[in-house]
């Protein structure tokens, strides 16, 4: 079996004097395979990866042995919602005047009734609140030890992305961040820092992310394998 890999997705290359064209497909388990023609170039093979990639990034996410389905959350009293990667029940208590909507309070969430409709909304405010702290702290750990310094951080919606770098020097992470264990909140922060020097996902990048994180291949399986059920 040959394995080749592009940037961060690995893939088991399988030629077949048969094929014509270049086949990509996301096993269920999540595992990559690429079927080609033996004669097609790596630079080729490349090329159509990168093509592909949010394609590939999109059937990832889908598949059920990564991601458990994620139930839609109604804000009753007893479900559960993450936060640092721990899982903490939700009361719907009675509005207190001063009080904010959604607060935490004795290892558990604490809602407004009345503002049970507007439930996501308040939890997405609340996380982006406690994320900005959390992700200057470590970053304030990392810039000196990879030598890259943000412009500015910002907590946003994201998509299927936990974190993002600008062009111009900004660093983007998504809200849901600040649901996952802090080992992969390190991880995400350390990724998004090193694209400030290293924008794709070359070698290079790779390198500079095991020096600050050796494990780095390990979270993001981990990531890649729960990232998902982190969600609201």
């Amino acid at each position: 079996m040959t394995t080749i890999t592009f940037g961060d997705l690995s893939f088991e290359l399988r030629h077949s004097a048969k094929r014509r064209t270049v086949g990509i497909t996301v096993e269920r388990d999540g595992q990559l395979i690429i079927a080609s023609p033996p004669e097609v170039p790596i630079e080729t093979l490349e090329k159509i990866v990168n093509e592909k990639r949010y394609w590939i990034y999109s059937k990832l996410l889908k598949k059920e042995s990564f991601n458990p389905p994620v139930g839609v959350k109604e804000y009753v009293c007893g479900e559960r919602f993450y936060y640092l990667g721990r899982s903490y029940r939700l009361k719907l208590v009675d509005r207190v005047k001063g009080q904010p909507p959604l607060k935490f309070y004795q290892s558990r969430f604490e809602l407004h009734r009345e503002e049970q409709l507007r439930g996501r909304e308040c939890f997405v405010k609340w996380y982006g609140d406690r994320l900005y702290p959390i992700l200057n702290t470590h970053i304030t750990v990392f810039v000196n030890r990879i030598g890259a310094f943000p412009r500015s951080v910002q907590v946003r919606e994201l998509g299927y992305r936990w974190g993002s770098c600008g062009h111009k020097g900004d660093l983007y992470f998504h809200w849901r961040v600040a649901m996952l264990p802090r080992t992969m909140i390190e991880y995400v922060v350390v990724h998004e820092l090193v694209h400030l020097i290293e924008p794709h996902h070359t070698n290079a990048f790779w390198d500079k992310v095991e020096r600050i994180v050796p494990d780095y291949l390990e979270r993001k399986r981990w990531l890649a394998e729960h990232g998902a059920s982190y969600d609201l």
